[in-house]
């Protein structure tokens, strides 16, 4: 309908369901039968991949400033371009590297994070 809009919390969830559609599978690393999965197959988990995120960490986003970034275990708490402090969950739970809230989100991965905040621009920034 012309006119209409998607809303924000609307586009915000989409965002999220495509963010957690990445997560690697529990049984990564077996063979469809659930056994092990054959020598040298090309199996490698989510956590073999990345190295882990220090404690507290700053990201420099180019002209846009920097974000500052502090592991809580299952949350991180994340000190915006614009000084405003917000905690955000492991979303999906029991994961380190995607993080979401009802409107900001956060996808660490090494040295980079991709935070993106409602109505901004995505922010690509790398850790300083």
């Amino acid at each position: 309908m012309p006119g209409s809009r998607i809303p924000r919390g609307a586009a915000l969830f989409a965002g999220m369901l495509i963010l957690s559609s990445c997560v690697a599978p529990e049984n990564a690393g077996t063979s469809p039968s659930g056994g092990p999965a054959p020598e040298g197959a090309a199996s490698v988990s989510v956590t073999e991949q990345a190295a882990p995120q220090p404690r507290l960490a700053t990201y420099s986003c180019g002209e846009d400033g920097s974000i500052s970034i502090e592991s809580l275990g299952d949350a991180v708490r994340i000190l915006g371009t614009d000084g405003v402090s917000v905690d955000l969950p492991a979303a999906p739970p029991a994961q380190t590297a995607r993080f979401g809230g009802s409107s900001q989100a956060i996808v660490i991965e090494n040295d980079e994070a991709l935070y993106m905040v409602a109505g901004k621009p995505t922010l690509n920034c790398r850790r300083s």
